[in-house]
Parts: C-alpha cells; sequence; structure tokens
C-alpha cells in the first residue's frame, strides 16, 4: 500500500518528525515594550555659550533660525567648531518628575558683614616712663567681625521638572546661577602695631536666570541672553552668552 503523500505533508509527525513551533521572543523587562512599566526621570543639560553681541544679533535677525532653537543651536554648534562662539559651562543633572533637584559646583565664600568698632580699653596700666611714647591708637583695638554669611562661588543648577502624559513634553522650572568674586571694596581702614583690620565687604558677579519653560524632550531651548563680566568685574554688553536647556526622558534601567 502506498503512503498517502498528502496526508503526509498535513502531519509530518506520521513519519516521525517533529513540527516546527513558532517560539515567542524573550521578553526583555527593560526593553522598549516596558516602558510604561518603567520609572521615568529627566535629565536636565543648560549651556552657557558666549558670542559678541554683533554675532548674537545676527543670528536673532536670521529668519531661517530665530523661530526655531532647534536651528538656532545647530547653528551655533557651527559657530564653536570655528570659534566664533565659546561654550563656557555646561551643567547637567538627573531629577525625578515633580521633585526639585539641585547640583553644585561650589566654592564657599565666607565673610564678614557686621563689625565691632574700635575701643579703647576701660583701663590702662602704664610704666613710668613710657606715657610720651604711647598713643591712644596702641590702646585701642580694632574693628572685630561679629556676624558672617556664606556665598557659593561657581555653578548651580536647580530644576523641578514635570513629565507631561503624552511623555514628550516637560514643563520645567528652573534657576541656574553663574557666581563670580569680583574684588573686596575697603571702606574703613585700620593698622597698628598688630597689622591690618580693615573693614572691608566682598563684589559678587552673578549670571542667573529664574523662569518655567515648556520643552519637548530631547529638542533645545533657549532660555535667556545675560551679559558677562569684564576683566574689571563691570558688566560688558559688548558680548553676550546664550543660554540653552536640553531635557530628556530617561526610563530606569536603559
Amino acid at each position: 500500500m502506498k503512503p498517502n503523500l498528502k496526508l503526509l505533508a498535513v502531519c509530518p509527525f506520521l513519519l516521525g518528525l517533529t513540527p516546527l513551533i513558532a517560539q515567542e521572543a524573550p521578553f526583555d523587562p527593560l526593553g522598549k515594550e516596558a516602558e510604561a512599566h518603567l520609572p521615568r526621570q529627566v535629565r536636565i543639560q543648560v549651556e552657557y555659550i558666549e558670542m559678541s553681541l554683533e554675532q548674537m544679533t545676527e543670528l536673532m535677525d536670521d529668519p531661517t533660525v530665530n523661530t526655531s532653537d532647534i536651528a538656532l543651536r545647530k547653528r551655533i554648534g557651527e559657530l564653536t567648531k570655528t570659534q566664533k562662539a565659546t561654550i563656557i559651562e555646561t551643567q547637567m543633572l538627573i531629577a525625578r518628575s515633580g521633585e526639585k533637584a539641585t547640583a553644585e559646583s561650589v566654592r564657599e565664600f565666607i565673610y564678614p558683614t557686621e563689625y565691632e568698632p574700635a575701643e579703647l580699653p576701660h583701663t590702662v596700666k602704664i610704666e613710668n616712663g613710657a606715657e610720651d611714647k604711647i598713643t591712644k591708637k596702641d590702646l585701642a583695638t580694632g574693628p572685630t567681625p561679629t556676624a558672617f554669611e556664606t556665598r557659593n562661588l561657581g555653578s548651580t543648577l536647580e530644576v523641578e521638572p514635570v513629565i507631561d502624559t503624552d511623555n514628550k513634553v516637560l514643563d520645567v522650572r528652573i534657576s541656574p546661577e553663574l557666581v563670580y568674586h569680583v574684588e573686596n571694596l575697603v571702606w574703613s581702614e585700620w593698622k597698628d602695631h598688630h597689622g591690618e583690620a580693615n573693614i572691608m565687604m566682598p563684589v559678587f558677579y552673578t549670571l542667573r536666570v529664574t523662569t518655567a519653560a515648556s520643552v519637548v524632550t530631547g529638542k533645545p531651548c533657549l532660555l535667556a541672553a545675560l551679559s558677562p563680566r569684564d576683566d574689571k568685574g563691570v558688566t560688558d554688553t559688548s558680548r553676550k552668552i546664550l543660554v540653552f536647556l536640553k531635557a530628556d526622558i530617561m526610563y530606569a534601567g536603559r
């Protein structure tokens, strides 16, 4: 009896053959399909890019870039390669949605804010014959600091991002800051045989932005244009610093 070839084609197990069963790909708990269940967080990046006032004005007048921060940042990237613009600082921070976060690269500068004035002692014991050699200033105590404050010098970044329900738009409250110590101003001079005890107050120069912005994940956003300091610590209006923000949604473990 001849075998039924049609039946064997439909039922290969009749010949002792093991049928091939389609197997599903193994589930990756960190794969693309698991993103809906993974914890989300936001990576914030802030760039400070310096250029001349003329260069910034030219960019802002260019209709191909002045309405698109993406095109503007791309053009500025080309300027940095030709040294017509310089990235002077970049801050980066990871934060969870709806929570405040801070990143600091600072030096604590402690300085006095209040002084006790110079004063003479209530009683003085002077040896015989020394009266003509001693002045009132020799007996006085110089100005004495009594209260102090601390100022952080360097870069500080404070953020509070909120992820929208579509996972594409973020609302970001942000306050980036750069602080420089320029000089100490002398308000009153004091010098005696012990040394100098001048009353001085520091001068700081600050680049600060405090704002809230809605941004698309992964796309640059121009936050502000600031004026840097010159060599004397005074505002230099001939140069500008453009502050860019970029926010990316990150999934834990990816």
